[in-house]
């Protein structure tokens, strides 16, 4: 059935007239597309919204899952650093007590206690306790002018290395230990004269050479800032300096690297 050419809507209410509207077939139909386009429009908005508000959901999901993630990932960072530092000090501290071979050191290096197995209990237990002496060096051992850096070196390169720093200053100026720690040798050699090597803890070795005279002996326990030595000139040295190396698990490293700051000038 189709729509009328004309329909008359008539309103009665309880009390009052009577009121009645006429209304055109065209109107009619207007007003019926009206009333479908606004629904139609408002079901459209309702589905868009719906549909933004589950993406909004699921943008905070992922966002909690992405954060909860890098959490896990920073956690994870630490303990894989924790872990090789404890496999490490682990793997050290077998070698140190005789139970595992110890890591090759250079041929030139005077840190032998790191370079093989000791070879009785009692060496393993004194080297033990050399390992948990103290952290390592913290103090330059005298005071005077840097004249030399450390150089890593390159033999393929042809660059000669210098395991350590050079300390000038007047003859007989005091040398101390840079750390607490136990004597492990003290005496002469070719190169650097009267020497002393100390062990400290976690594996470092300090040398003090060039000395014009000792002032400990070898199994001294000695304390930061003890006096060990004098300067000099002995040994393959053209002027009065201290000749100071870090070694670090068989390893010359920067004292620079260890010690904060410079020597202290006179």
């Amino acid at each position: 059935m189709g729509i009328p050419r004309h329909t008359r809507i008539i309103f009665i209410p309880d009390h009052g007239r009577t009121r009645e509207y006429g209304i055109s077939r065209p109107m009619a139909v207007t007003l019926v597309g009206l009333v479908f386009i606004t629904a139609g429009m408002i079901a459209g908005l309702m589905a868009i919204f719906a549909g933004r508000y589950g993406e909004r959901q699921e943008i905070g999901r992922l966002e909690r899952e992405l954060a909860a993630a890098q959490v896990i990932a920073a956690r994870a960072d630490t303990l894989a650093a924790e872990l090789e530092g404890t496999r490490q000090l682990q793997e050290h501290l077998l070698v140190m007590l005789g139970v595992d071979t110890a890591p090759p050191a250079a041929e030139d290096s005077l840190a032998v206690w790191t370079a093989s197995a000791p070879g009785s209990a009692g060496e393993a237990l004194r080297r033990a306790a050399a390992l948990s002496l103290s952290e390592g060096p913290v103090n330059w051992p005298a005071a005077g002018y840097v004249t030399r850096e450390f150089i890593q070196g390159n033999q393929a390169r042809g660059v000669e290395s210098h395991p350590g720093l050079d300390i000038a200053s007047a003859g007989d100026t005091p040398i101390t230990a840079a750390a607490a720690g136990r004597v492990a040798r003290a005496g002469e050699d070719q190169h650097l004269g009267n020497y002393v090597e100390i062990e400290h803890g976690f594996g470092y070795l300090t040398v003090y050479g060039h000395c014009s005279r000792l002032a400990v002996a070898m199994g001294d326990r000695v304390e930061t800032g003890q006096i060990i030595a004098y300067m000099g000139a002995t040994g393959q040295a053209t002027a009065t300096h201290l000749h100071f190396e870090v070694w670090r698990q068989g390893e010359a490293v920067d004292p620079r690297s260890v010690i904060a700051g410079d020597p202290p000038r006179n």
